[in-house]
């Protein structure tokens, strides 16, 4: 896939429940074969923990259901957990 010289690439199929240390090694293995100046979308990933990881492990994108399907069931963060609106 490198071979063809994406505008981006796009690393998927992990979030699936799999220990985070595993979680961050795959990652590693991902973003260490795709080019640095390209960007890195990891699909899937929306725990703060895993962003701050994985940016240092050199992803620059990603998305997550958790935010809008969080407010979908009226519910809001805020710096002391939660506020619920239904």
């Amino acid at each position: 896939i490198i071979k063809r010289d994406c505008p981006g690439y796009a690393i998927g199929g992990l979030s699936g429940g799999e220990d985070k240390d595993e979680f961050w090694r795959m990652v590693t293995l991902s973003t260490d074969y795709l080019p640095k100046d390209k960007p890195r979308y990891l699909m899937g990933v929306g725990f703060a923990i895993d962003l701050v990881i994985c940016s240092a492990l050199g992803c620059d994108m990603f998305d997550c259901v958790f935010p809008t399907r969080t407010a979908r069931f009226g519910c809001a963060f805020v710096d002391n957990g939660q506020l619920n609106f239904k």
